[in-house]
């Protein structure tokens, strides 16, 4: 560090002074993740003691999880009977998700726009908050239970299921995206007068846009897999396949089912990374959408 004849410290010197500085704060940082990263591995090792977990990997337990996949499982059922009724469920996880989704991003925005701090006072933040908890906190499982015994068997039921579901979740995605945001612009147009309307119209959605498109998709991926375990109460879709294949101990059509969601998963998110990354081109305003 030097100084000049003043005994004032020279710019490289401050500079040099404030990059050590940083570079502490950085060490400190790390000191501090890997302390609890360390605590953290202790506690789950623990847990895993405590759980008995460990006996999972025992000779006799991979001896028959091994012998399980290879005889029982392997390989595929390949009748053309059978991949029909796969095709044909298939496809009607895929309308339950497309709907459920639709309108569960529908229901989702205006709820995330009241439930965000910085677009809604506190006495009406809180409460949709609060009552976009109580969504999240049922399971897919326990709604498509519940809309079953009030609609009967059938899609309809999951497809209802599904929508408040991805209201639930979508919404706190939603609302934690605007909040997100820089309170810059929103705080320019208020003094100059804009409405609440105006303001979400010209900066809040277009700010947020890109993030707001990957949550429907991601929500588009993750109904279709939802949909494939509400049919275990009979809401429809893979889901009552994959049951029925389960009670009847037909582990090989069950393998063929679970090869076909897989492929259409893989399938979906090459297409949603397509459409993201069609949203996320910087030369967007001039493409012919």
């Amino acid at each position: 560090m030097t100084k000049n004849e003043s005994g004032v410290k020279t710019p490289a010197g401050s500079l040099r002074g404030d990059l050590n500085k940083k570079l502490d704060d950085v060490v400190t940082r790390i000191f501090k993740f890997d302390i609890l990263f360390l605590v953290t591995t202790i506690v789950v090792f623990i847990l895993l003691l405590n759980l008995k977990f460990i006996r999972l990997f025992s000779r006799t337990n991979l001896i028959s999880i091994v012998q399980f996949l290879t005889d029982r499982f392997w390989p595929p059922e390949t009748s053309a009977v059978v991949q029909e009724n796969i095709r044909f469920a298939l496809w009607e996880t895929i309308q339950m998700a497309f709907i459920a989704t639709y309108f569960g991003a529908l229901m989702s925005l205006p709820a995330a726009l009241l439930a965000s701090r910085n677009l809604s006072p506190s006495y009406i933040s809180l409460p949709f908050r609060l009552f976009l908890a109580t969504i999240r906190t049922i399971p897919s499982l326990i709604w498509a239970l519940m809309f079953v015994i009030i609609f009967g068997l059938g899609p309809r039921a999951g497809t209802i299921a599904l929508s408040f579901y991805t209201m639930g979740y979508l919404s706190k995605f939603q609302y934690e995206t605007f909040e997100g945001l820089l309170s810059d612009a929103i705080e320019a147009l208020t003094a100059l007068g804009a409405s609440k309307i105006q303001i979400i119209r010209y900066v809040v959605l277009p700010e947020s846009a890109n993030h707001l498109i990957s949550q429907i998709l991601f929500m588009f991926e993750y109904n279709i897999r939802a949909g494939s375990i509400i049919g275990f109460v009979g809401a429809g879709g893979l889901g009552f396949l994959l049951s029925y294949y389960l009670s009847y101990f037909q582990f090989h059509a069950m393998l063929t089912t679970l090869i076909y969601l897989l492929i259409t998963i893989i399938t979906i998110d090459f297409i949603s990374g397509l459409i993201r990354k069609r949203f996320h081109d910087p030369k967007f305003d001039d493409l012919s959408v």
